[in-house]
């Protein structure tokens, strides 16, 4: 094979990937996967099949195993036998033409690790339109229908290459030693910004090989993904060869900002949520100074003309980074803990067992290890501490409020509402419905949502059966932006107005301005191509997490029932679940493993479909179908599902794209699929080999 490399243009649209310049111009060499969406197009995947992997033996293994199954409970949507809007979706696993599900099935499996198989998280974690009795049930199903499949073709699967024997432990004192040895060949000018990083605690700890590929990926991917003005991927670095202790330049991912620094007592903004000030009236910032409510939501930086190169930023993010999520939420009794909890506690814990230095006492009395007495990173502390709310919020300078950061981003609004593409979702993350919406940025795309509050005890489907519909924009599609905390004027097309804070149980959609019991998420691509995420709450104020009364990270609340985990009840009530939110940063890299997750555009399918489906009973679209002006803007602002869905690949191909960079650097051996999300995989091991606890924020 003939060496391939990866190019980016910019366009009006952003960074697009325009070509492979290959001698064989051969598209499986992309770093993704290409494969058809039934009806014309194609959509993208991140694994890529190995070479010599025998696809017709694998189908043949495939259609006696796990096919079956997936015909029998996915077929509904994951077809293409599926005309409607909303059919066909994507990954079409389920597909009536074995040989195309076939390729999307390859996409989910983790024949090395079969229990991690995306087919049994959407079960067992995700509860992702279970079959069977329960989600345990379904995703047992799965893995064993998995674990058949792999067992015909087990000799097929590459194995995955160790630079050192599992047998052969690495001392402290070894890392120490290659430190010393690489150090002595660094150039003086360039020693203050090599940091050292190992991952012999994972591999003395007997992680796979596939596994430490995984944390190795994970942390590439985390230094990469907070690096917010970084113009590429930059892997972190093998320093001798054994696959162990690695390094990397802080100046690489922070040396580059639009943030104006010259000020001589210039520094990071505290990063933590005005909502944890609620629950901690005595928090203090890093420096045990206490924190001021209305301080906190006027923080911005000053920009400067451009983005520069700046040693002095790349600093200030690398000290903060090992201060740890110090400033994280303190309520720190996550189980069944309501709303009113408070607690008098300065400052959260900040989890920084694997920084070893000396350390130092700070000003809000917790332990830190200053940069100049780091000796190094233990790998898996790292990519847990850069992916806390708190820190990551800090480092990506993401100001208090919503529409400063939109300027920031330079959100395209040059066409007002037209700017943007909008869409309602039925079934998402949230326990509601979803609005979002896309628009463009300099460095490419922008997504944000709305996400309403609701409560009582009932699911919310059985709330949907009954007429009782309970996300304002189906009653009302048309968006109404409004000043409240949303720029200098409503035009700023900034901050949507859904439900009044307050009158949320009742589901009543005023559009009145004042603060709204919503959340929004961001979600925008960095110049490298990777993606970064913010959390915004009622007042369009920056958060570090989002109720669980919103929306809820299902790796958080998996040992939750499954009944008790599709309820509305408040945090604190009788078979509630309990209060660990979903947290920017760490939740939304678990969630979008693969860059955007897809969508349909329900509110536009069902309208060209006749509307049956649309949700009519109380506060539902009973009234604006039968107005045509009403369904004719509606047309006009919502594009159909196969519009979006073109937009979503794209979008998911830039990032896919970046991630492929990330692997073919960090992955060891011919196989350089990771098949499971690196990051949250990374995070999960330090979690339970430190002991850290899951706290509300954290």
């Amino acid at each position: 094979m003939t060496k391939s490399t990866l190019i980016k243009v910019a366009a009006p649209c952003g960074f697009v990937l325009v070509a492979t310049i290959c001698a064989t111009a051969a598209r499986t060499k992309l770093g993704f996967s290409e494969l058809s969406n039934g009806r014309g197009g194609i959509n993208v995947e991140a694994v890529v099949v190995p070479d010599g992997f025998d696809k017709a033996r694998s189908v043949k293994a495939f259609k006696e195993t796990l096919y079956p199954l997936l015909r029998q409970n996915c077929s509904g949507c994951h077809s293409t036998e599926n005309t409607t809007g909303s059919g066909a979706q994507a990954p079409l696993h389920a597909d009536v033409d074995v040989n195309l599900a076939h390729e999307y099935a390859l996409t989910r499996v983790n024949f090395r690790d079969p229990e991690n198989s995306k087919f049994v998280v959407r079960m067992a974690i995700d509860r992702h339109n279970c079959f069977d009795k329960n989600c345990a049930t379904a995703g047992e199903k799965m893995l064993a229908a998995i674990t058949a499949w792999r067992s015909q073709i087990a000799d097929m699967i590459p194995d995955v290459p160790r630079s050192l024997p599992a047998s052969q432990k690495v001392t402290q004192e070894q890392i120490l030693a290659w430190i010393e040895a690489d150090k002595a060949k660094t150039p003086a000018e360039a020693k203050e910004f090599i940091k050292y990083t190992s991952f012999h605690e994972l591999h003395n700890a007997g992680v796979s090989a596939q596994g430490l590929n995984n944390a190795r990926a994970g942390l590439s991917k985390a230094l990469n993904g907070a690096a917010r003005w970084a113009p590429k991927i930059v892997n972190q670095v093998d320093v001798n060869g054994k696959g162990i202790l690695y390094k990397f330049d802080i100046r690489d991912y922070w040396g580059y900002t639009l943030i104006d620094t010259s000020a001589p007592d210039f520094a990071l903004f505290y990063a933590g949520s005005d909502d944890d000030l609620s629950f901690a009236p005595a928090k203090v910032d890093l420096n045990g100074k206490p924190i001021k409510y209305a301080a906190l939501l006027e923080q911005g930086h000053k920009l400067k003309p451009e983005v520069t190169r700046d040693d002095k930023f790349a600093r200030l993010v690398w000290a903060r980074v090992l201060r740890g999520n110090a400033e994280a939420a303190t309520a720190t009794h996550g189980d069944h803990a309501p709303p009113t909890f408070q607690t008098d506690e300065p400052s959260a814990v900040p989890n920084i067992d694997g920084f070893i230095g000396k350390r130092d006492i700070g000003g809000n009395g917790r332990e830190y290890v200053k940069p100049e007495n780091l000796l190094y990173s233990e790998a898996a502390q790292l990519t847990y501490t850069l992916t806390r709310p708190d820190v990551y919020n800090a480092i990506l300078a993401i100001p208090g409020y919503m529409w400063r950061f939109e300027q920031e981003l330079g959100v395209d609004k040059s066409k007002g509402m037209e700017s943007y593409d909008y869409m309602v979702t039925r079934k998402a993350i949230t326990i509601d419905s979803r609005f979002m919406y896309r628009a463009q940025t300099p460095n490419g795309y922008y997504w944000k949502t709305f996400d309403v509050f609701t409560t009582g005890g009932k699911n919310i489907d059985e709330l949907y059966r009954e007429g009782k519909v309970t996300h304002p924009f189906w009653q009302n599609p048309i968006p109404k932006f409004i000043k409240n905390q949303g720029g200098t004027t409503p035009e700023d097309l900034t901050y949507v107005a859904s439900l009044p804070l307050g009158s949320y149980a009742n589901y009543t959609y005023t559009g009145q301005e004042g603060a709204q019991a919503s959340a929004e998420e961001m979600i925008w691509s960095l110049p490298n191509g990777l993606q970064a995420y913010a959390l915004f709450g009622a007042w369009s104020q920056r958060r570090v997490d989002a109720f669980t009364q919103i929306v809820r990270d299902p790796r958080l609340q998996r040992y939750v029932a499954d009944d008790t985990n599709s309820k509305l009840t408040w945090t604190g009530e009788d078979g509630a679940v309990t209060d660990q939110r979903l947290n920017n940063g760490s939740s939304c890299i678990g969630c979008h493993a693969d860059g955007m997750n897809r969508a349909n555009n329900d509110i536009r399918d069902w309208l060209d479909e006749g509307g049956q489906r649309i949700p009519k009973g109380e506060h539902g679209a009973g009234a604006w179908l039968n107005d045509p002006e009403t369904v004719k803007r509606v047309r006009e602002l919502y594009k159909p599902s196969s519009v979006m869905r073109q937009k979503m690949e794209s979008d998911r191909q830039v990032f896919l794209n970046a991630m492929a960079q990330v692997k073919q650097g960090t992955v060891l051996g011919v196989d350089k699929n990771v098949y499971v999300e690196p990051t949250i995989w990374t995070i999960e091991w330090a979690q339970h080999h430190y002991n850290y606890p899951i706290t509300r924020a954290n």
